[in-house]
């Protein structure tokens, strides 16, 4: 049983090497869940599993225990297999995303963080009323510590209307 088990834990792993290798995001995302698979079935192959072995359920007697399976292994398995498939639709998704805003699925042909940085600078700050002084009510600093917005000035003919 160890044999057969192996060679199908080698088979994916190797096909999951060359699909990672591949220039393609797709290949990549489908290469890293046949990491994951192999990695499980690799599990239940430490974990003991094998066609002769029962339910880990055990009775009274100690020795009904014996040739029964590990029953913390196919927890994990299960829970591994979750996540992988989570990360597998989020990496799909971003692979989705990367296409409809490149038209590439290439990594090759994506543009770099170097091919952005020299239009890209930061206009140089202008001390103006930005960094001028907060004035309190009257044009004056406040009295109890906390900044308060300065009062807009008004012309004569809203000041007129308001009274």
């Amino acid at each position: 049983m160890e044999l057969p088990m192996a060679a199908a834990i080698a088979v994916l792993y190797a096909t999951g090497t060359y699909m990672i290798l591949r220039p393609n995001l797709i290949r990549l995302a489908m290469g890293f869940g046949l990491y994951s698979n192999a990695t499980n079935l690799l599990l239940i192959t430490i974990g003991g599993y094998t066609r002769a072995s029962g339910a880990p359920f055990v009775g009274t007697d100690p020795q009904s225990a014996v040739g029964l399976m590990d029953p913390l292994p196919p927890d994990i398995i299960l829970t591994a297999i979750v996540i992988s498939f989570a990360v597998g639709a989020l990496t799909l998704i971003i692979c989705y995303r990367v296409y409809l805003d490149h038209g590439t699925d290439n990594p090759e042909r994506l543009p770099t963080e170097d091919e952005h940085d020299t239009g890209d600078e930061l206009p140089s700050l202008a001390v103006g009323s930005a960094l001028a002084p907060v004035m309190g009510p009257g044009n004056h600093p406040p009295t109890h510590g906390v900044p308060s917005a300065a009062p807009t000035p008004r012309r004569s003919a809203e000041r007129r209307r308001d009274r």
